[in-house]
């Protein structure tokens, strides 16, 4: 439907220059239709006929319309407000700072563009502020409440009085007078710095100039005092310059005799024995007395370990390799003495040796013969029975790992490389342990053995002819400490516990105190081929220390150093004597 065109226009004026809203927050157009309508409202109305309901409805609605279009145009005016004055001047005084300043230098312009980031951000803060606080009374409205009113401010302020206070809060800060002056402070600010940085760089210059002279001076006079020198002390430079060569050619000729002549006193110090020829053999000694020591240990077991049927041994020789030993001491302690390596060969003695006991106890059966009376005749009568027992066995076993076990873990890179050499030279000292034996542990009497014949009628003894069979295959053998087999060789009593093993008896392996604890005791006039005779205090254990099988006449075969025959009345044998004893089958 075409709308009905009202009488009344309406103007909207702009303010010339700026394009602002006056004061007094209304516009030119809003003024003009207040006084449109006042003077709509007091003009009479025109003579007209008589008008039909449809036309009086249609003025209506068009009334209607009109207000409600002034309403909706006074609010949209209000949400479109333009920028306020101070705010375009602002940006028209850089504007105009930068066109007057492109030719000049970069910091004024970063200077400017300081200037606008700060206001911007300024204007932001202010802008986040209002609405923070439009924020809240729009929350406050959602939730039902109403806003907060601050007790300070009027319940009511009238409209003019309120818009004059918008007014004076949007008038701008500052006039084009001052601007100009700000704009005529800021270059000469900025003309004063950029004329001091130029005053201070040549000040800069001037006095790094003056320093570099005066280097140059003090540099000078040394350069003439230097040559004021050489020029009198000439014949001293001259002698310290052919100093220097006569060194250097010395030098140079003790390098080439080393390269020429490899195998000089370096190599025959490192495959020789550094220490004295005294603190060498002493160490030896104190080795063998430890080996002496364990020796007594082992013998010592049965009386230390009491209340076993058997003991059973299962031992390695106890020896050592002497050049071995001082090759170790040597390549850990190079020079030693005798005092500085007790120690080191205790660690060396432990890592040797490992002593094992163990226990065996095993379920056995005997006949035993039993007497009983007979209830119906009251006769009495005897029985045998099987009976189960406990056997209780204590196994003691050593472990010799040898010295070369012992070196190659403990010794590692440039000492064990000089361990095999002075093996392989035994430290240019062969004869150095020449009257030294390698096996410890002998009878101890030094004797030479005698090339003894046994009587003919002591063999019309069968046992003991078997016996003296058995014993005379290994003449000759040498001791070895431990040993009980013909493989592994023999010391004392692993040598007697052989033969009579083989010969019908049934004595395990035990110590020559062992021995002499089984054996009925008996008095030399008593004794007979095929008894033992057992001696004491040959070294340091209790009870027995060395045993031998006694062959009539006062000899005796054992296991010396090597196994021979000995006479029990010699002045070593017979200061040792302890008894004769028999091993009952």
């Amino acid at each position: 439907m075409k709308r009905k065109k009202t009488r009344l226009t309406f103007v909207e004026e702009k303010q010339p220059g700026t394009g602002a809203r006056p004061a007094g927050g209304k516009t030119p157009g809003a003024d003009q239709s207040g006084k449109a309508k006042a003077k709509h409202s007091t003009r009479a109305p025109p003579k007209r006929g008589l008008k039909m309901d449809a036309d009086k409805a249609k003025e209506r609605a068009a009334q209607l319309r009109f207000g409600k279009a002034e309403i909706i145009e006074e609010s949209s005016k209000h949400r479109r407000r333009k920028p306020a004055l101070d705010v375009v001047l602002a940006g028209e005084t850089h504007k105009q700072v930068d066109q007057q300043n492109q030719d000049e230098n970069t910091g004024v312009q970063a200077a400017h563009e300081g200037e606008r980031l700060v206001e911007g951000a300024a204007k932001k803060g202010a802008k986040k502020l209002k609405d923070s606080k439009y924020s809240q009374k729009l929350k406050a409205s959602r939730k039902g409440k109403k806003p907060v009113k601050d007790p300070d401010k009027p319940k009511s302020q009238p409209a003019q009085a309120y818009r004059g206070q918008q007014a004076a809060q949007s008038q701008p800060a500052s006039n084009p007078i001052s601007r100009w002056k700000q704009r005529q402070k800021i270059k000469a600010g900025y003309y004063a710095r950029k004329a001091g940085g130029k005053a201070g760089g040549a000040a800069g210059e001037k006095a790094g100039s003056t320093a570099a002279k005066k280097a140059a001076e003090k540099a000078k006079a040394a350069a003439a005092k230097a040559a004021q020198f050489v020029s009198t002390h000439a014949h001293l430079i001259l002698m310290g310059g052919l100093l220097v060569v006569l060194i250097l050619v010395l030098m140079t000729f003790i390098t080439s005799c080393s390269v020429f002549f490899p195998d000089g006193t370096g190599t025959v110090w490192t495959t020789s024995y550094t220490a004295e020829d005294e603190d060498i053999l002493g160490a030896e000694e104190d080795y063998c007395l430890l080996e002496e020591k364990l020796m007594a240990e082992i013998e010592a077991i049965p009386a230390s370990h009491p209340g076993y049927d058997e003991y059973n041994f299962d031992l390695d020789p106890i020896n050592h390799d002497p050049y071995g030993l001082a090759a170790m001491l040597t390549a850990i302690h190079e020079a030693y003495t005798r005092g500085e390596v007790q120690g080191t060969m205790t660690a060396i003695f432990d890592m040797q040796y490992e002593l094992i006991l163990t226990e065996t106890i095993e379920i056995r059966t005997r006949t035993e013969t039993r007497t009983d009376i007979d209830p119906a005749t009251g006769e009495t009568y005897t029985y045998e029975v099987e009976v189960e027992y406990e056997w209780k066995i204590l196994n003691i076993t050593l472990i010799n790992y040898g010295i070369d076990y012992v070196a190659v873990n403990m010794l590692s890179g440039d000492d064990l490389e000089r361990y095999q050499i002075l093996q392989e030279t035994q430290g240019n000292r062969p004869e150095l342990f020449g009257g030294l034996s390698l096996v410890i542990g002998s009878d101890g009497s030094g004797e030479a053995g005698i090339d003894y014949q046994v009587p003919a009628e002591t063999l019309t003894d069968p046992e003991f002819g078997s016996m003296l069979k058995e014993a005379e295959k290994y003449l000759g053998t040498p001791y070895v400490w431990g040993g009980s087999t013909p493989e592994t060789g023999f010391d004392c009593s692993g040598y007697v516990c052989w033969v009579l093993n083989q010969s019908g008896w049934d004595v395990g392996r035990t110590t020559a105190n062992g021995l002499w604890q089984k054996a009925a005791k008996i008095s030399e006039q008593e004794a007979k081929p095929g008894d033992l005779v057992f001696f004491e205090g040959t070294y340091d254990v209790a009870g027995a220390s060395h045993v031998g099988i006694y062959v009539g006449n006062g000899m005796m075969i054992s296991a010396g150093d090597p196994i021979k025959y000995s006479n029990i009345h010699s002045s070593y044998w017979d200061g040792h004597l302890l008894g004769f004893g028999r091993i009952p089958k």
